[in-house]
């Protein structure tokens, strides 16, 4: 069954019944007390949700690229992070529906797998957020990528680029279906994340598939002869090697027998000139054996290095013990040194000579006392047991200088005990060293047996590479025809009629919407992902364009003339376009306090060009439905009866993305 229906310049072209794709029905929120949001969404028609600034109309891109598989949540943190604790999407395709969600990411992470995926004929949104996810993100991207009718795909880099193959899927498609407010008013970038050189060289890479320039049978011939090509190198890398094998002849016999006699295999005489002969000597160098090679006194090096630990251990514990003795010795020295000296000072005026002194005398000026005083008796025995311990320590001196002497004596006895076995372990390493030296010789001469033996099998065939070069010339004419079935310039050919087409379009709506240079050829310049116009004189890219007017209407009208293509050939991209504040460059955001969304306090000219964008967006949106749905979040709200009847939603006076009522759960447990 075909449709007819009616461009948006007044011509009818038809569109397939079965060309719809994949459009939003529902975007769905669910707080963190289990209470659900719905954004209701019509498919096949313009969507328009206005309001005021913070309310929440910029994230709902975020969300729907974070639900349909984005690697980061960029969802501002705020509210939106706060309350929500899954987001989801209800999505409708040409056969059945599809419920997404996917897990708010937990504070302080931008990301997680954990999904939700429920699909069938008519899939409603769950009443409650999920109790536990039922898949990953990745595996919502596949599901999305067969549901959206991506066959299998490769692009693969021209020949000296170093990137590896790439494969288109959802992702790779929804550059196609935003546009940011950062975006749609920017002079440097046309595509959803573009800003990425990496998004940017995928974009490039793959819409040729997108816009069915590649057709599917083109793509897996491409990838058959991906394999082709590499089964021919390694083909010739096999006819390489047997051809360096067989080398010339008596050459490579020569160079072999030479590599034998410098290992020693082979007495140092005159190599032989004829080929036989050498032959016939390498037959018997090949029975070569070598001689075994064993490390000697492994077991006792081991001993040798724990005896040596072990007297090392004994050496620190005797220097310890010496050091111990000459502090005390030191010590003791000081002792009699001090003692003497204040037996000295006693002397001098007779308070030291106790053996003079009677018992009850005073030990000061010698009188007897009638009665002894507790004290002076006291400092006369502190006095006697001074000079006792003094004679004691005197005494002590010469048996403490032999303890030291026997201590040291026994530290050197060690010390000869350890250069001893140190040199006992240096004889030991030479051996095996020695040893070690032999093994590599014994390894070099296997090496050169084994290049002889390799050399005498190949010799013994009559041809041993006629089979290999067969077969490089079977593999070599297998590639060359299929790349004779896929010259570059009918996938060239057929990518250029693409862009002219929509080039004609860009061109039509350019003059509708009264852009900069809309006289004059308008299209899309794929090598640099921009939108040219082509002037008389020269040719001028959008970052050369005055004005950001023309920047966001150059924008609308390429993303538009490319779903139109899509919708028409039934090509694998979500059948939507999200718009965020298209009418930015012309409506002031900063008094949308006083204005509330009407165009009435902005000029007249800028009034008319917002009129006609929307106008446009109306009439494709009109002119392909069903197929194709437009999503769009701004400021203004214009009074025509055209923008009033799509309107979705109106977020002012309280009313935003996330319920007030959500907002005071949130702040009341906070405080």
């Amino acid at each position: 069954m075909v449709r007819a229906r009616r461009r948006a310049g007044g011509d009818l072209y038809n569109v397939g019944s079965e060309t719809l794709t994949m459009q939003i029905l529902e975007i769905v929120l669910y707080d963190r007390q289990g209470q659900k949001r719905v954004l209701p969404l019509h498919p096949g028609r313009t969507n328009i949700i206005t309001g005021g600034s913070a309310t929440g109309k910029s994230a709902l891109i975020q969300i729907v690229d974070y639900c349909l598989g984005r690697s980061e949540c960029t969802v501002p943190e705020g509210v939106i992070r706060e309350t929500v604790s899954w987001f989801g999407l209800r999505l409708q395709f040409a056969a059945g529906q599809m419920f997404v969600a996917r897990q708010n990411p937990p504070k302080g992470r931008t990301t997680t797998n954990r999904a939700y995926l429920e699909e069938g004929t008519i899939v409603p949104s769950p009443d409650a957020p999920p109790a536990q996810p039922n898949t990953v993100i990745e595996a919502v991207e596949d599901a999305l990528t067969n549901k959206l009718g991506i066959a299998p795909n490769m692009n693969f880099p021209a020949p000296g680029q170093t990137r590896a193959p790439l494969a288109a899927n959802i992702r790779h498609a929804l550059v196609y279906c935003f546009q940011q407010q950062s975006e749609i008013a920017s002079k440097d970038v046309l595509f959803h994340g573009q800003y990425d050189g990496w998004i940017a060289q995928a974009i490039k890479d793959t819409i040729a598939y997108f816009l069915g320039a590649i057709q599917e049978d083109r793509l897996a011939l491409e990838q058959e002869l991906s394999r082709a090509r590499r089964e021919l190198k390694r083909a010739e890398q096999l006819l390489r090697e047997a051809e360096a094998i067989t080398g010339d002849g008596v050459s490579k016999a020569s160079g072999l027998y030479q590599e034998a006699r410098q290992v020693g295999v082979v007495p140092d005489e005159r190599i032989p000139e004829s080929l036989e002969e050498l032959r016939t000597r390498m037959q018997t160098i090949v029975r070569w054996t070598p001689e075994s090679v064993s490390f000697p006194g492994s077991e006792k090096l081991t001993q040798f290095q724990e005896e040596v630990r072990a007297l090392q251990l004994q050496a620190r514990e005797k220097a310890d013990a010496v050091s111990a003795a000459r502090n005390f010795a030191q010590e003791a020295e000081g002792f009699v040194a001090e003692a003497c000296e204040q037996q000295f000072r006693l002397e001098s005026i007779g308070l030291f000579d106790t053996g003079k002194q009677a018992a009850h005398a005073c030990p000061v000026c010698t009188q007897e006392m009638e009665t002894p005083v507790p004290t002076a008796e006291a400092m006369r025995r502190s006095l006697e047991q001074l000079k006792a311990n003094l004679e004691t320590t005197v005494r002590e001196r010469p048996r403490l200088r032999n303890y030291i002497e026997s201590l040291e004596k026994e530290q050197e006895e060690i010390r000869q005990r350890i250069r001893e076995k140190n040199e006992d372990i240096r004889s030991l390493l030479e051996e095996q060293q020695a040893a070690a030296q032999f093994r590599e010789l014994n390894v070099r001469r296997g090496r050169v047996i084994g290049r002889i033996s390799l050399w005498l099998e190949s010799v013994d065939t009559t041809d041993s590479t006629s089979q290999l070069k067969e077969d490089v010339r079977q593999k070599y004419e297998r590639v060359t025809s299929l790349e004779q079935q896929l010259e570059d310039g009918e996938k060239q050919e057929r990518l250029f009629s693409i862009l002219n087409r929509i080039g004609v379009q860009m061109t039509e709506w350019a003059n509708s919407l009264e852009l900069e240079h809309s006289r004059n050829p308008v299209r899309l310049d794929l090598s640099k992902l921009t939108v040219l116009v082509d002037r008389d004189d020269r040719p001028i890219p959008l970052n050369h364009m005055g004005s950001g007017a023309n920047w966001v209407g150059f924008h609308l009208i390429a993303h538009l003339a490319l779903h139109r293509h899509f919708v028409q050939h039934g090509r694998p991209v979500p059948a939507f376009l999200f718009l965020d504040q298209p009418s930015q460059v012309y409506y002031p955001p900063d008094q949308d306090a006083e204005l509330q969304g009407s165009l009435k306090g902005i000029r007249d000219e800028d009034q008319q060009a917002v009129s006609r964008m929307y106008n446009l967006i109306f009439n494709v949106v009109e002119s392909l439905s069903p197929h194709f749905q437009v999503i769009v979040t701004d400021h203004a709200d214009l009074a025509e009866p055209r923008f009033q009847s799509v309107v979705a939603e109106r977020w002012r006076r309280g009313q935003a993305l996330i319920p007030q009522d959500w907002i005071k759960v949130v702040e009341t447990s906070e405080e």
